[in-house]
C-alpha cells in the first residue's frame, strides 16, 4: 500500500466483542510499528453523555496500551455515526481498519445488516473483522505464526489479495494457504444422484493448480504457499469454510468488490457470504486497494508458446521466445496447420519445427516441445493451445502466421482480441 498509511484503526463500542478486536488490533498495531487509534462514533449530543464516552475511551486506551501499542483515543459525533467513521477513514486511509463481528448499537442503526459487514463491504482499506480473538492473543510473534488462507481466482480482481498478503506477510509471521474454488457443472450422472463431493477431471485439476502457483509467483514471488483447488456445485462459500477449517486457518482473507445499490442485491458476493458463514476472523480487502508501485514482484516466464509458420520473420520469434523463458522454464514451438491447406505430413513439419530450437538453449538446460496443430482457425487454436499449456507468455511474429499480409493481420489482429495472456509480438525492423 502507499507508505502513508501508517495506524490502525479500530472502531468500538464497548461491549466485550468491541474490547476483544481493540486487544487484536493493539497486538496488530504493535507488530507493525504502527499507532492504533480507537475510535468510538456516536450521535449523542448529550454533554453528560460525551463526557462518559471520553472517559470510557481513556481507560481501554490505557487497557491496550499495557500491550505496548500506543493508542490514540478519538470520538466522532455526527448525526449517522457509520457515515461518519467512513468519511473518517475514506479521508485519512489506515492501513487497517478492525472491528468486532458482534458490534451493535447506535453505530449499527442506519446499516443494511450488521456494523461489521457495513463498513468491509464500504471501507477503501482492508477490514479485519475479529471472529476468533483468542488465535491473536495465544501467539507468541517470536516462534508462532498465522495461517491465512487467502480465498481467490484466476482473474485480475483477486491480485489485491494477494499483494495484500505480500505486504501483511513483512511485519506479521504467516504462511499462507491459496485456494481457488472452481464451479464445476454436474454431469448427467452426478445430476442423477444426491449432491456429493465434485471432483476435477485430472488434467483441468493439473492446469487450474499450475494457473493458480503461477499467480501467487507473480503477485509475491512466493513458490513455497500451499495451493488448494477445490471444485463446487452451487455456492463456493461453504467450500472455502471447509479449505480454511482443514488447514486450520486462523484467518481468511478475500476480495471485495464493494457493489452499490441494485447490483448489491442481485449479484452475488463471497465476502459477504464468507462474513456470514465463516467462525473465523476474515480480512476483506477492497479490489481497489492501492499499493506501492514500487513493491511489485517482477514476475518470470516459465512457459512460454511461440508460433510459427516457418517464413523468415515467423521463425524469428522463436529465440525472443527462448530469451524470454526463465532458466529450467519450457518453451513450446507450435505450427496451426490448416487441414484444408496441409500439403505436408503432420511428422516432417515435426521435424521441421525441431530444426528450429536455437543451439544456445542445450546450454541453457532447458528442454524445448514442439507440436503441430490442425485447425482452420488459426487464432483460435493458438489461444485454446496458450490455455491448455498454461502458457505464462505467448509470443508471435506481427506477419509470421499465414501467406499473405492480408491474413497475417486478422491472425495477430484475431489473437489480439482473444487471448487473456501476456503477448510478445515481434515485428519486423522496418515496420
Amino acid at each position: 500500500m502507499k507508505p502513508n498509511r501508517s495506524f490502525v484503526l479500530c472502531a468500538t463500542d464497548f461491549s466485550s466483542g468491541a474490547n476483544d478486536a481493540a486487544g487484536v488490533a493493539a497486538r496488530l498495531a504493535h507488530q507493525r510499528s504502527e499507532n492504533l487509534r480507537l475510535i468510538h462514533a456516536t450521535d449523542t449530543t448529550s454533554t453528560r453523555v460525551l463526557a462518559q464516552i471520553n472517559r470510557q475511551l481513556e481507560v481501554e486506551a490505557q487497557r491496550l496500551r499495557e500491550s505496548g501499542a500506543t493508542v490514540e483515543p478519538m470520538m466522532l459525533e455526527g448525526a449517522r455515526p457509520s457515515e461518519v467513521l467512513l468519511g473518517f477513514i475514506r479521508a485519512e486511509r489506515p492501513s487497517l481498519v478492525v472491528v468486532s463481528s458482534g458490534v451493535k448499537g447506535p453505530l449499527d442503526r442506519w446499516a443494511l445488516g450488521s456494523f461489521s459487514e457495513r463498513i468491509a463491504e464500504s471501507s477503501p482499506v482492508p477490514t479485519l473483522v475479529v471472529r476468533n480473538p483468542a488465535v491473536f492473543e495465544s501467539l507468541d510473534w517470536s516462534h508462532d505464526r498465522l495461517t491465512v488462507l487467502l480465498a481467490i481466482d484466476l482473474h485480475p480482481t483477486s491480485d489485491v489479495v494477494l499483494r495484500w498478503a505480500k505486504e501483511f506477510r513483512r511485519s506479521t509471521p504467516c504462511d499462507f494457504v491459496c485456494s481457488y474454488v472452481n464451479l464445476r457443472r454436474p454431469t448427467a450422472e452426478e445430476a442423477a444422484v444426491p449432491p456429493g463431493r465434485p471432483v476435477n477431471p485430472a488434467e483441468l485439476q493439473r492446469r487450474l493448480e499450475r494457473e493458480l502457483q503461477k499467480k501467487v509467483r507473480d503477485q509475491m514471488g512466493d513458490d513455497d504457499s500451499i495451493v488448494v483447488v477445490q471444485p463446487y456445485f452451487g455456492e463456493p462459500a461453504p467450500f472455502i469454510v471447509e479449505i480454511a477449517s482443514q488447514k486450520k486457518a486462523h484467518l481468511i482473507a478475500v476480495g471485495a468488490h464493494q457493489r452499490r445499490g441494485l447490483s448489491r442485491l442481485t449479484q452475488f458476493s463471497v465476502s459477504r457470504e464468507l462474513l456470514h458463514q465463516a467462525g473465523t476472523n476474515i480480512v476483506c480487502v477492497p479490489v481497489t486497494t492501492e499499493f506501492d508501485p514500487r513493491e511489485a514482484h517482477v514476475p518470470d516466464f516459465r512457459r512460454v508458446l511461440v508460433a510459427t509458420d516457418f517464413s523468415e520473420l515467423g521463425n524469428a520469434a522463436i529465440p525472443f521466445a527462448c530469451a524470454a523463458c526463465s532458466i529450467g522454464g519450457q518453451v513450446k514451438i507450435v505450427h496451426v496447420a490448416m487441414k484444408s491447406r496441409r500439403p505436408r505430413s503432420a511428422a516432417d513439419l515435426t521435424q521441421q519445427l525441431r530444426s528450429l530450437v536455437p543451439n544456445e538453449m542445450g546450454a541453457r538446460g532447458q528442454p524445448l516441445e514442439v507440436e503441430v496443430l490442425e485447425d482452420r482457425d488459426v487464432a483460435s487454436a493458438l489461444c485454446a493451445e496458450a490455455e491448455r499449456f498454461g502458457a505464462d507468455l505467448v509470443c508471435l511474429a506481427s506477419h509470421g502466421l499465414g501467406a499473405s499480409r492480408a491474413l497475417h493481420g486478422s491472425v495477430t489482429k484475431d489473437v489480439l482480441k482473444k487471448i487473456r495472456r501476456p503477448l510478445l509480438i515481434i515485428r519486423r525492423p522496418d515496420e
